[in-house]
This record gives structure tokens, sequence and C-alpha cells, in this order.
């Protein structure tokens, strides 16, 4: 996979069958480490990702919407995403 990961870039990481919003902490030599939204790092080298194991987050992800039939991308970790962030704003309903 080519080098297209930046710090600060928003992406779905996929691990052990569940999506995890996350960000790129680092790319640097080779190596590419990931936080996700709830404190987990996960650290790869670069040449093991495949678009299967992360995609960028689509920009209506990372705010949330009102109504879910609308999100982007559509699996159980936007979902569970989109709620957390609908609770952060006192949005549950």
């Amino acid at each position: 996979m080519d080098n297209f990961f930046t710090e600060g870039t928003r992406v779905w990481l996929r691990e052990n069958g569940q999506h995890f919003p996350s960000t790129v902490n680092s790319c640097a030599e080779g190596v590419v480490v990931f936080r996700t939204e709830y404190g987990q790092v996960f650290t790869y080298k670069q040449s093991t990702i495949t678009h299967q194991k992360v995609t960028a987050m689509h920009p209506t992800n990372e705010e949330g919407v009102d109504d879910m039939a609308s999100l982007t991308e559509l699996h159980g970790g936007s979902i569970m995403y989109n709620l957390f962030q609908r609770y952060k704003r006192n949005q549950i309903y």
C-alpha cells in the first residue's frame, strides 16, 4: 500500500473483525502507529497494511449524523461511533 498516511489522518482500522475509529499518530521508517478513539494503540509495518485493514474515514463520520441511514460508511463500527459522538453531545435520541 502506498504511503498516503500523514499524522492526524482519520481512518477506520479493522482489527479482530471490528472497525475502530482511529487517528494516525505517526508514520515513519516504515512503521505506522494508530490510536483509536477508545485509547488503544496499534502498530503495523507499513508493508503489511492493506485497504481491508485501513480505510480513510469520511468527514461526516467524524462529526456524527442525526439520521444513521445517512452514514456514508455503514458497518458496526460506524454505527457505534456515531452513537458515541451523539452521546458526547447529549443528543442520544
